[in-house]
């Protein structure tokens, strides 16, 4: 019961700490000692840290190189290399049960070229093209179970309706 209210207070502290002080979490990188964390999974289920885990919670600036980030549960969650203080060249993604999520190129912290992603399950979710961090040509997107695939196509983020030749 001491640790569970220990370790409460402590998350309500640290939690305080990180909005009184107005973090913004777009320029830091959130470590479990030397273990870099996802940000979303963090926000999602930081009220779940242990009292060891929230002793060696650290918040700091985001620097360039290699990266990979872990979920909590200790599976990887993206994997590739921040330049410039953004994601730059090919990136990888995991859901939380080590099924791949996502692959694609960024540049400058945007997605473009080819990007791949899939369900948790590990089937196709979508195969899309992106320009500057919009939505751009050919998108195939797949249901969960793999039955049907629609065809999309867009041109500067906004979808495109197919003309039909009569």
């Amino acid at each position: 019961m001491y640790k569970t209210l220990l370790t409460s207070i402590l998350v309500l502290f640290m939690s305080t700490i990180y909005y009184s002080q107005n973090i913004n979490l777009d320029e830091y990188e959130i470590y479990l000692g030397d273990t870099l964390i996802s940000k979303q999974d963090f926000m999602e289920h930081n009220k779940a840290l242990s009292e060891e885990q929230a002793k060696i919670l650290q918040f700091k600036p985001i620097t360039d190189g290699l990266k990979k980030a872990y979920y909590l549960n200790g599976k990887l969650s993206s994997s590739g290399k921040m330049e410039n203080l953004k994601e730059n060249g090919i990136w990888e993604y995991w859901h939380p049960n080590g099924q791949k999520a996502r692959k694609g190129e960024f540049i400058n912290g945007k997605p473009n070229g080819q990007h791949e992603y899939w369900y948790q399950n590990g089937n196709p979710r979508a195969i899309g093209n992106w320009k500057n961090g919009v939505y751009e040509g050919k998108w195939e997107i797949y249901n969960e179970d793999g039955t049907q695939k629609i065809i999309k196509s867009y041109e500067n983020g906004k979808e495109v309706l197919e003309k039909k030749s009569e």
